[in-house]
């Protein structure tokens, strides 16, 4: 029996500027919103809190979830859920903490996001809860899958 991995990642927003991660795998680099898995006994808060410690050095506040989906591959050989929140932090100075995959940190308009590429793909979602203030509370995207 395989697990399902909980991946939690905060959406922090500054003077109009969203925090990505770029990440480089498999030949391929991408942009994703801060964070990553959940460890066993830890609190998807906490998670997050550390995530955002380990990647870019921020302590961050954690506040309203946002975002709900899946990420299954056609062969099913892995899944993910992956849960969104809001986060803020008192200061912005970024510090990354280069891995296997993460390769750079910053802050990015908001105008030049849709034009990114982010993985997984929820960059219209994101737009429109900030700009409505997402008044539909947490939303269930479904599966999110893209090779």
């Amino acid at each position: 029996m395989q697990n399902i991995r909980i991946r939690a990642a905060g959406i922090l927003v500054r003077d109009g500027q969203i925090l990505l991660v770029r990440h480089e795998k498999n030949g391929k680099s991408y942009w994703l919103i801060p964070g990553g898995g959940v460890e066993f006994g830890e609190s998807v808060e906490e998670a997050l809190t550390r995530e955002y410690r380990e990647e870019v050095g921020l302590p961050i506040q954690v506040g309203q979830m946002v975002l709900v989906h899946d990420s299954i591959p056609p062969n099913r050989h892995r899944q993910v859920l992956n849960l969104y929140f809001l986060v803020t932090a008192e200061h912005f100075n970024i510090k990354v903490t280069p891995d296997a995959v993460l390769r750079d940190a910053s802050f990015y308009p908001l105008e030049e996001f849709p034009r990114m590429t982010v993985n997984p793909d929820v960059k219209s979602e994101i737009l429109e809860g900030l700009k409505a203030q997402w008044p539909e509370g947490c939303r269930y995207l479904g599966n999110r899958w893209k090779d």
